[in-house]
């Protein structure tokens, strides 16, 4: 039993959606769409193997979801806010769906997005002061910035600040920095986005969907100060441009290790990138 709710023996099948559901919601609201998709529809989706070794990457992060969540609430400085907690978790057909898409470009991506927040400053002029005040805060707790990044740059579909981090205990999270004008911006793009990432669209159709997104976030000005912002949590940011998803490559301070994916979530493990679990 995680969180007053039952969960099936390891050994067994893992969980279904909705169970894992109900045990991360215990702890607040949860998103996840309006018709979650059963553990038979996914791997109709995604097969067999990325539908269970999504749900066990999920099982094993209800355990550490409402600590990982406190910790950032508490990180949080006054000109800011969190956004769309309920999304803090990753869906599972979500997760199965990148890990399967990983194994079909036979390349070992990070699953450093399982638990991820975003972070809305009151206004843009405020991103760059509220993103270092976040990290500084949670860094004094004992989290480590392993990459940092951010694509405010002439032609990008997508513009934001990212920062991936290590929690106490090894796991992996996602902090996303947006303003008010710039998370308007994801969620108009997003529609956009999942033809353009698609392995299964034509090649017209993926190159509207870019210029769609390319033109959209065009719209957004550079927030104060990100230009200065060459370091975060001890360490550097990286300026890039967002282009074709298929070409994409995760940074050196991204990619994953030799180690499964699995022990991303919940363990502390001594690798290359500053000691940083993959």
């Amino acid at each position: 039993m995680i969180w007053g709710v039952q969960m099936p023996p390891a050994s067994d099948r893992p969980p279904e959606p909705s169970t894992l559901h109900r045990a991360f919601s215990i702890g607040g609201p949860l998103d996840w769409g309006d018709h979650p998709l059963s553990a038979a529809e996914i791997a109709r989706l995604h097969g067999a193997k990325a539908t269970r070794k999504s749900l066990r990457l999920l099982e094993e992060a209800v355990a550490i979801e409402p600590r990982i969540t406190a910790d950032f609430l508490a990180s949080l400085p006054d000109a800011a806010s969190p956004y769309q907690l309920a999304r803090r978790v990753k869906s599972p057909e979500s997760l199965a769906r990148k890990i399967r898409d990983s194994a079909v470009k036979h390349r070992r991506v990070p699953l450093d997005d399982l638990l991820r927040y975003t972070v809305q400053a009151a206004s843009p002029d405020d991103l760059v002061d509220s993103a270092r005040g976040t990290v500084d805060q949670l860094t004094d707790r004992g989290w480590r910035v392993v990459y940092a990044m951010h694509s405010y740059t002439d032609g990008s579909r997508y513009k934001g600040l990212h920062a991936y981090l290590a929690a106490p205990g090894g796991a992996r999270v996602e902090i996303q920095f947006h303003s008010a004008a710039s998370a308007r911006i994801k969620e108009l793009t997003t529609p956009w986005y999942e033809i353009e990432r698609s392995l299964r669209a034509a090649t017209h159709d993926r190159d509207v969907a870019r210029q769609k997104c390319v033109d959209l976030s065009a719209t957004l000005s550079p927030p104060a100060g990100i230009e200065g912002l060459t370091a975060l949590g001890g360490k550097d940011v990286t300026v890039k441009n967002y282009s074709d998803s298929r070409a994409h490559t995760p940074p050196p301070g991204r990619q994953d290790s030799q180690v499964d994916s699995r022990r991303a979530v919940g363990q502390s493990m001594t690798r290359r990138n500053g000691g940083m679990m993959r």
